[in-house]
């Protein structure tokens, strides 16, 4: 909106201009008016009025007076006078200061729209060339730099910018959030930007390199609080188009003739933004993901070292344990991270996990599918996410909420009743002491001891008594003996074989024989 000053001595005529006139509608908004020409000027000063709509004779400071002061100030202001027919001397007068109109009083409304109309267009021109001029320096700068930057001989352009022996660093801003159609935002946070530089040019220089926008930091950044603050200097000016973005630094080049190593650095690391810190300047510093994966309960002889943590989870949410659950969905990312560190891959299998794991939840335990239908799947919004740390939040938030529901109504003391059922539905799976002693908070020993004083037998006799039942009714429906030795939870079939012996004195074979 193109703002507007009235100035007339005359309440009654400057408040039916002020009120009678569509000026939005035109482009235009009344900011203020004034009833001689010294109040006229304060308000000039404290608005900056692009257009001033001025009676030619007034008390004080007349009309004429008033618009030769305001050339002075700015020549490019636009005005229009108000004059009675006695005024015509003045009139000309006034012509001679480039007035852009002259109106009669008392004012036609169509009269004054159409120089409204006129002067719209010809202010929307003066700002775009305005515009123009004001960034064609940069635009001839951020050729250089492009030069600099993409060059095998930068000689010259390191030379023209002023950049010999000088430390220098790229930093790559990439947008977030804009969905199809939406360039002009896009063009807007450039101009944002563009501006901004252009007035630190003694900090560093704007350009870009499409799908990137980028700087040539004249002084590198040497610290985490100096990448902080250009963050937040960037997020001040890309908000203001309620848009979102990454952005990294890609480290100091001794040289500007070494500014494209730079370049490079920063645009793999916008590549890697997934496995970054959200808000923050990517650095190349060591994410969590690179830790070592070490896993609560390790299991021993592990056959499968990837299905026996989704088993663990399994035990953990089904126990309802939200905080093993939490930490054991932090390891299977870690791990799926050191297995292949690709966005796709993970999202991919931590939603095959999170979908197996509700499966074979409902599956033993019909009685809690209500529940679980429930509670929202975050898998879409897993989808959508970009950074590896919302993912995280998001799986274990669900899993957690879950685990809760599993584990409601059950308190301190029922444990060891708790550990028999998950026996006799998970009898299959690679039980150990030691893994469900972590999903229930306590020492293995103790644990082992609890149960032997409830159950009356050892936690591994009981496990395998329970296996072997369940074997006996699978040997009398007449599966081989390798296929029950797998279906209750023994890998190997020659040792299921000694076992079955063990508790029942005859071989699986045997026994299938006689029953």
């Amino acid at each position: 909106m193109i703002k507007v000053l009235i100035v007339d001595d005359e309440p009654k005529l400057r408040e039916g201009m002020r009120t009678l006139i569509p000026w939005e509608e035109q482009g235009y908004t009344v900011v203020a008016t004034a009833a001689n020409g010294y109040e006229a000027l304060d308000r000039f000063h404290e608005l900056a009025p692009g257009l001033v709509i001025a009676d030619i004779r007034m008390p004080g400071m007349t009309g004429l007076e008033l618009i030769s002061e305001l050339r002075k100030e700015s020549p490019g202001c636009h005005v229009l006078i108000l004059s009675g027919y006695a005024d015509f001397e003045y009139a000309k007068q006034a012509i001679s200061y480039h007035i852009d109109g002259y109106l009669l009083k008392p004012v036609d409304e169509e009269e004054l729209i159409s120089y409204l109309q006129e002067l719209r267009e010809k202010i929307s021109l003066e700002e775009r060339m305005n515009d123009w001029q004001a960034l064609e320096p940069a635009r001839t700068t951020e050729v250089r730099v492009r030069e600099l930057l993409q060059s095998k001989e930068p000689a010259e352009a390191v030379a023209e910018l002023g950049l010999a022996d000088r430390n220098c660093e790229v930093v790559l801003l990439e947008l977030k959030g804009l969905n199809k159609g939406e360039d002009l935002r896009e063009e807007q946070v450039k101009r944002l930007l563009e501006r901004h530089w252009q007035d630190q040019e003694e900090r560093g220089l704007f350009f870009t390199l499409p799908p990137y926008m980028g700087l040539l930091l004249k002084e590198p950044l040497r610290d985490e609080r100096a990448r902080a603050g250009l963050w937040q200097e960037l997020h001040h000016l890309v908000s203001k188009e309620g848009l979102e973005f990454i952005a990294a630094a890609g480290g100091i080049a001794d040289r500007p003739e070494e500014a494209s190593q730079s370049l490079a650095a920063a645009s793999a690391r916008l590549e890697d933004a997934f496995f970054g810190q959200k808000h923050t300047l990517l650095s190349g510093m060591p994410d969590q993901w690179e830790e070592p994966v070490s896993r609560p309960g390790a299991l021993e002889e592990e056959q499968d070292p990837e299905r026996d943590i989704e088993v663990q989870l399994l035990l953990a949410v089904e126990a309802g344990s939200s905080e093993v659950a939490r930490e054991l969905t932090r390891q299977i990312i870690r791990q799926l991270v050191h297995t292949r560190r690709d966005e796709t891959y993970i999202k991919d299998n931590l939603l095959r996990i999170v979908s197996s794991t509700m499966a074979r939840l409902e599956a033993a335990n019909p009685e809690i599918r209500p529940l679980i239908a429930g509670q929202a799947s975050p898998m879409s919004e897993v989808y959508s996410s970009g950074y590896l740390h919302d993912v995280e939040r998001l799986v274990s938030g669900y899993l957690e909420q879950i685990s809760r529901l599993t584990g409601s109504g059950s308190g301190r003391g029922d444990e060891i009743k708790r550990i028999t059922d998950l026996i006799q539905r998970r009898y299959k799976e690679n039980l150990k002491l030691g893994t469900l002693s972590e999903i229930f908070n306590y020492n293995s020993a103790y644990l082992g001891k609890m149960f032997k004083n409830q159950v009356g037998e050892h936690f591994n006799t009981y496990l395998d008594k329970v296996r072997i039942e369940k074997a006996k009714q699978l040997l009398t429906q007449g599966m081989k003996v390798y296929e029950v030795a797998e279906q209750v939870g023994y890998m190997n079939a020659d040792y299921f074989n000694a076992k079955f012996r063990k508790y029942v004195g005859v071989s699986p074979s045997a026994f299938r024989k006689e029953n």
